[in-house]
């Protein structure tokens, strides 16, 4: 019998971890999930693989060659667009002339398919699901088989209203040839949703095969970190390499070197050419090959891949570490927090719980990083810099973080304090000045919303009306892509730097004051403010030596924000004005 194996997916609820690699090539102890697939058809005595792929083909090209290494033919089958799984291996036909079985290269499971092929060729079925009881379904299709092992009835994806059963499909199934005469050429067709159905109306002989042991879909990150403690606890059989130290349940690679002054508890796997400094302590924990453990670092339940360096008195705790990376001396990773590829954490640097750094980028010495990092190069230790909070649009500058950012500032003020906001025309900055509003108000503080209106209008009313600072949102004058928040005083001034390291104080620790449903600050639309304004601005200026000269300006409409305020404003003066801008006719 041939084997399938289905290796074409993106992964993409397993990112950052499959930014760079397919799914099926990320390692669940320290070798790709594919090449355990592979170990379980070995077993089965299958000598001839054919696998299908879609995602970065090469990688998986590359690793596993023509299969000889291990033993086997490997044969490959690329494609052009994704035509679904059933689709996917119609691509295959001319390779599948016998009986074959499918199998997903994302799954780890130690079923014993010969019961499974066994049972397909008693039954003289036409398809063999392989099923298994899970207690909780609703990610799954559900099935219903009669007493003989015939389905009656399936399911996919139910609500906890539709559920039927506990008997949920696992992917892996057992077909003859002639099944895929009922799959159309290049045209989208998945086994769950349209083959097996069809099947079923057909009433053709479609079987479904209850096996016993172990089986999970590595579907998401938390999946993925707790299949490796499944491992370790011993609930899956699965080929683990390196060297078992003695009545232990450490595992050691060749050529790695543990100090004996450090403690492995638990279950431990250690690849090779390892470096395991004195002091150190991991427990219940995977290390890939070529690592560096640094004196009194601490790991516990992680997994931590190929090539990473952790530095001195580091802590890890239920955290996923990617290629590459560099961790540095005290360095503190919270729970559930994924670094991946090629990244740099400084010295002293916090991530927060559940936190995801993107590959290849840098968090600085001393920074804390409270939000996921998935755009720009680094994050800083602080917030703010020359030109306010400033950040790539909707992406290090969220709408996330900028609630988060308005809930610190509102924080650093008294409950029932006033603060204005304003903005420029672009949509982004509308947005970003919502969610700022959003956080201010969660905090109890009150806003007053110019909304759009040029900085200078808001710093000159500052204060005027009893408010305590406020910010601008804007896009930026010096790159398109970023968004700047400008924040300033009770005097329309520039945040003072101490009132800034408060509000990195209280957002970086997420301690923010919330208050009641009825306390919670209200907005407020102040009316005249561009008024306000200009009649300060003629009182400031000696109108009457302009007005009498009667000079012709030029006026720049370049970022738009002042377009109705300084026209007004020259026309009182007797100015005669040309307006350019690319967007408006001269006028």
């Amino acid at each position: 019998m041939k084997a399938v194996i289905m290796a074409g997916g993106f992964g993409t609820r397993l990112r950052p971890l499959t930014i760079n690699l397919p799914k099926p090539m990320a390692p669940v102890m320290n070798k790709p999930m594919m090449e355990h697939i592979l170990d379980i058809l070995i077993r089965e005595g299958i000598k001839e693989v054919i696998s299908l792929l879609y995602f970065q083909p090469e990688t998986i090209e590359n690793h596993f060659g023509d299969g000889s290494r291990w033993g086997v033919k490997m044969n490959y089958i690329g494609a052009a667009e994704d035509l679904g799984t059933a689709g996917s291996v119609k691509n295959a036909e001319e390779l599948l002339n016998e009986p074959f079985i499918i199998i997903s290269g994302d799954v780890l499971t130690d079923f014993d398919l010969s019961k499974a092929i066994s049972f397909h060729r008693e039954r003289k079925a036409l398809a063999t699901m392989v099923l298994t009881r899970v207690e909780n379904p609703l990610p799954f299709g559900i099935v219903i088989t009669e007493p003989d092992g015939k389905i009656s009835r399936f399911l996919e994806k139910p609500s906890w209203g539709e559920v039927f059963s506990d008997t949920i499909n696992t992917g892996i199934y057992i077909l003859e040839p002639e099944v895929l005469k009922h799959i159309p050429e290049g045209k989208e067709f998945d086994f769950s949703k349209d083959l097996f159905p069809l099947l079923l109306r057909e009433n053709l002989p479609l079987y479904g095969h209850i096996a016993e042991g172990y089986w999970k879909d590595i579907g998401n990150l938390t999946e993925y970190r707790l299949v490796h403690k499944d491992i370790l606890d011993g609930k899956v059989r699965v080929n683990i390499q390196g060297e078992k130290v003695d009545d232990k349940n450490i595992w050691l690679g060749t050529d790695s070197r543990v100090d004996f002054t450090a403690r492995l508890t638990g279950s431990v796997v250690i690849g090779e050419n390892c470096k395991i400094a004195p002091g150190v302590k991991i427990n219940n924990s995977v290390i890939g090959k070529n690592c560096v453990i640094e004196e009194g670092a601490s790991i516990s339940d992680s997994v931590v891949w190929d090539d990473t360096v952790i530095g001195k008195k580091a802590s890890l705790q239920e955290n996923i570490v990617g290629k590459g990376v560099l961790i540095k001396e005290n360095a503190f990773l919270g729970v559930g927090a994924i670094v991946s590829d090629h990244c740099k954490i400084g010295k002293g640097s916090v991530i927060k719980d559940d936190v995801k750094v993107w590959p290849s980028k840098v968090v600085e010495d001393g920074a804390t990083l409270a939000s996921s990092l998935i755009w720009g190069e680094k994050w800083s230790k602080s917030i703010f810099g020359t030109y306010g909070v400033t950040g790539l649009a909707n992406f290090e500058i969220s709408p996330e973080f900028a609630a988060k950012l308005g809930a610190a500032y509102g924080a650093s003020l008294g409950k029932g304090a006033v603060v204005s906001t304003s903005r420029d025309g672009h949509k982004t900055s509308r947005m970003i000045n919502r969610a700022l509003m959003t956080g201010i108000l969660s905090t109890g503080v009150n806003v007053f919303d110019f909304g759009v209106a040029p900085m200078p209008v808001v710093r000159y009313q500052a204060g005027s009306q009893g408010d305590m600072g406020g910010i601008h949102s804007r896009k930026s004058p010096f790159d398109p892509e970023l968004v700047d928040m400008k924040f300033f005083d009770e005097k329309g001034m520039d945040l003072a730097s101490g009132k800034e390291k408060t509000i990195e104080r209280l957002f970086f620790g997420e301690d923010f004051r919330r208050v009641g449903n009825d306390e919670t600050g209200e907005i407020t639309f102040p009316v005249h403010g561009i008024e306000y304004y200009q009649n300060g601005f003629l009182k400031a200026i000696g109108a009457d030596v302009i007005r009498k000269a009667r000079p012709k300006i030029v006026l720049d409409y370049a970022f738009g924000s002042s377009t109705k305020i300084f026209p007004s404003i020259l026309g009182k003066l007797g100015c005669d004005v040309i307006a350019l801008n690319a967007n408006m006719d001269s006028s």
